[in-house]
């Protein structure tokens, strides 16, 4: 008598989880990118001749972001050591 085949099932709620995060990340990462100079561009006036502080702004978004992706990813490699060390002694203490 041959075994029946074992399905796997994503929960519904594990999936539209996987979702959320994905889009969080993409929209993260868009907006990371794209955000500074759309910031910038509310602080610059209608005139040119006016006071414009739109350079310091676009600067000191730039410098954040740039810290926010760097923090972003060594948090993500941190994590990720993480989680191979604890698997790994897991793995160790199972055996």
């Amino acid at each position: 008598m041959d075994p029946q085949p074992v399905v796997h099932r994503t929960s519904p709620a594990r999936k539209i989880a996987l979702e959320l995060a994905v889009g969080a990340v993409l929209g993260f990462v868009g907006w990371s990118f794209c955000g500074p100079a759309v910031i910038s561009w509310w602080y610059q006036p209608p005139s040119r001749d006016a006071f414009s502080c739109a350079g310091t702004v676009r600067d000191a978004l730039t410098k954040f972001v740039t810290m926010q992706l760097i923090c972003a990813a060594i948090g993500g490699a941190g994590v990720a050591a993480g989680f191979f060390f604890v698997g790994r002694t897991r793995n160790r203490a199972s055996s």
